[in-house]
This record gives structure tokens, C-alpha cells and sequence, in this order.
């Protein structure tokens, strides 16, 4: 009779163990990571354009977009209000030429890549590490 009773109440604790462990409940939920990398065009660095990370909504991603400036190097770093930091998630990339950047002797930049969702271009920003993507853009003459 006695081992009746005890049954639930050692299935409940051993419930509520498995349930608290894989949660390791004395640790804090990652917070945001560092984004950086660089765009190229052709095989040279994009400078004078900007990145758009935008969360995806159809992988679980909310939020607003984040942004990063590409400098003269192509190089480019996140930053969510003057910060360098992105919450961890899935992200459609959006880059874009800026304006008189690239030359009219060669092919032109892609309009579709200005957009996330006409992209194409998804990443994970994982948490607890820094992430660095490289985009290398490629259109073939004609």
C-alpha cells in the first residue's frame, strides 16, 4: 500500500529532475553575439555599402532588423543601437552597393540582393561565439 502512494510522488520528482537538468537552471540564457565579415564584388571589396540581417520569421526569427556599414575594406560589423551585438537566430542577408559606388564599366550589382526577402542569402548567428561571414559576390559577364 505504502509503495502506491509513493510511486507518483517519485515519478513527479523524478520528472521535475529531467526537466531541470538539460535546462542547467542556474545559467543565464546566452545574450547577444558579435557579427562581423566582409563583401566582396568581383573579387574585390565591396566598400561603401551596407549588410541587413533580418530575423526569419519562417526558421522562428523576430525582432528588428540589424545593420552594419561596409567600410573601405569591405569589412562590416553588426551593431543593434551603436552596439556590436545580434540576438542568436536565423537571419535573411540583404547587401547593398551604395549609391556611385561601383563603376558602369562592369556588370552591375545585383538589385535582388538589396532585399532579404528576394535574397535568398540566409545565416545562422549562433550564440556564445563570434560569427563571421564572408560574402563573396560574383556576376559573370554578358
Amino acid at each position: 500500500m505504502l509503495s502506491r502512494m509513493l510511486l507518483p510522488v517519485v515519478a513527479l520528482g523524478a520528472g521535475a529532475l529531467v526537466v531541470a537538468v538539460p535546462g542547467g537552471c542556474d545559467r543565464a540564457p546566452p545574450g547577444p553575439t558579435t557579427v562581423r565579415g566582409t563583401v566582396t564584388f568581383q573579387g574585390k571589396p565591396l566598400a561603401g555599402g551596407v549588410v541587413v540581417f533580418a530575423p526569419d520569421p519562417e526558421r522562428g526569427g523576430t525582432g528588428k532588423p540589424v545593420r552594419g556599414d561596409l567600410g573601405p575594406d569591405g569589412r562590416f560589423v553588426l551593431r543593434v543601437g551603436g552596439e556590436s551585438g545580434v540576438p542568436a537566430g536565423w537571419y535573411r542577408v540583404a547587401i547593398a552597393a551604395g549609391p556611385g559606388v561601383l563603376s558602369s564599366a562592369g556588370p552591375p550589382f545585383p538589385a535582388s540582393l538589396s532585399r532579404p526577402d528576394l535574397s535568398g542569402v540566409v545565416r545562422e548567428v549562433k550564440a556564445g561565439r563570434e560569427n563571421v561571414f564572408d560574402f563573396a559576390v560574383e556576376v559573370p559577364p554578358g
